[in-house]
């Protein structure tokens, strides 16, 4: 059901529902940054071809009724933002119900930690926000302190992982702009957060640009595993780039600085991205036996989010392989594991449908086609995130539209 704005009655017996708190907060947010008035925001929004009372907006900020979709397009235009940042401010109210209701910033931070990396990303988000919330409001802080920036770029790795690119590009900024002088290591990690977010949108020159920034203030503070990350970003750009060898090369020099610096958990997602580039160059005996090893580590270690994704690249080096059955038993796995975990892990499960999509067709099976296309309809919507398999089904259905 469509949300009620105020203004409009509700039906006589039915109760009006409520708006977002969250969304509230937001664009209280929004406004606070551009130093707008609420009467300025009315100003701007007929600026822009639109009608926001002032007052419709102190109800909007104090959550007490959702803008209409026509309201949320103004106010898009006004403050320079996506629709799709105010619905997924919205999702995340999903995860509010998960922030620790004890605990000192720091250990929150390092539960947000210790939460990514089982790929529980609600939880890390939850953490990281209180994280910053606890720290807001202690004595003497303010907005430009370093430690709620670096808070706030763990939140940014967390949203980005959640497929809230926008909203994660929005707090890198602003802890950049919070922040007149950063100390080296701290631009590092933002540029590297800035690379990944752009990587995921597609744009690859750009995220280059800032992977390699990030590598040279590693190399000249030094710092191992502030080069890892970058040098695993590089690969990374390298190999949506079809680039293989190259992206390999980067790829080993980072899980060489991964594993000095005892990080497992990134060594064992650059093997896994590895393996992809072994089964992307053809070499499908190569990426299998690899990806199989990278599978046992992140069982081993209980890697949630590394396993599932382990499962679902070994299924695609399957189906190069011809190997239909292997490759449908890995998909499954995998499904398994992404489907059951809260919040799930969409990228990985369209991942999953498309190639049974693939195999369907291949194989003229029209029932298992149309179910797993009606699965790739339902995830493309809460994906932002840009890779091949999105790609090839977007121009698929925009074949469709110019063929009637």
């Amino acid at each position: 059901m469509k949300p009620q704005e105020a203004g409009t009655a509700a039906p006589e017996g039915a109760q009006a529902p409520k708006g977002s708190v969250r969304l509230g907060n937001y664009l209280k947010r929004l406004r606070a940054g551009y130093g707008y008035s609420l009467r300025r925001v009315e100003e701007r929004a007929r600026a822009v071809g639109g009608e926001i009372d002032n007052s419709q907006l102190s109800r909007y900020e104090k959550g007490i009724c959702y803008p209409s979709f026509d309201k949320l397009r103004v106010l898009a235009s006004v403050f320079n933002v996506s629709i799709q940042a105010f619905s997924d401010v919205v999702d995340l109210e999903a995860y509010e119900a998960l922030k620790p209701a004890e605990g000192e910033p720091n250990e929150l931070v390092e539960r947000g930690h210790a939460a990514l990396q089982r790929g529980d990303m609600g939880l890390a988000f939850a953490c990281y926000e209180r994280a910053i919330e606890l720290l807001e409001r202690e004595p003497g802080r303010d907005g430009r302190d370093e430690t709620i920036g670096w808070a706030r770029i763990s939140l940014a790795t967390a949203l980005a992982r959640l497929s809230k690119l926008s909203l994660a590009e929005q707090e890198i900024r602003n802890a950049l702009r919070a922040t007149p002088r950063p100390a080296p290591s701290f631009e590092a990690h933002a540029l590297l957060a800035l690379a990944n977010i752009h990587a995921d949108q597609g744009d690859l020159l750009l995220a280059e640009l800032e992977a390699g920034r990030a590598y040279d203030r590693a190399r000249s503070e030094p710092s191992e595993p502030l080069a890892a990350q970058a040098l695993h970003t590089l690969g990374r750009v390298l190999a949506q780039r079809h680039q293989e060898e190259a992206a390999i090369e980067r790829y080993r020099q980072a899980v060489e600085l991964y594993e000095a610096a005892r990080n497992d958990y990134e060594s064992t997602r650059v093997r896994i991205n590895i393996g992809l580039c072994y089964a992307g160059l053809g070499k499908l005996r190569e990426a299998i036996r690899l990806l199989r090893e990278a599978l046992a580590r992140a069982q081993a270690s209980g890697y949630r989010r590394l396993e599932a994704q382990a499962l679902s690249t070994l299924g695609e080096a399957y189906y190069r392989q011809g190997a239909r059955a292997q490759a449908s038993a890995c998909f499954r796995q995998s499904d398994g594991i992404a489907g059951a975990s809260d919040p799930r892990y969409p990228d990985l499960l369209f991942v999953n449908a498309f190639y049974e999509w693939r195999m369907a067709i291949e194989d003229r099976h029209p029932t298992r086609e149309r179910i797993a296309f009606g699965r790739l309809k339902a995830l493309r919507s809460s994906l932002e995130r840009r890779f091949p398999e999105v790609e090839a089904f977007d121009a698929y259905v925009e074949r469709g539209r110019r063929n009637g």
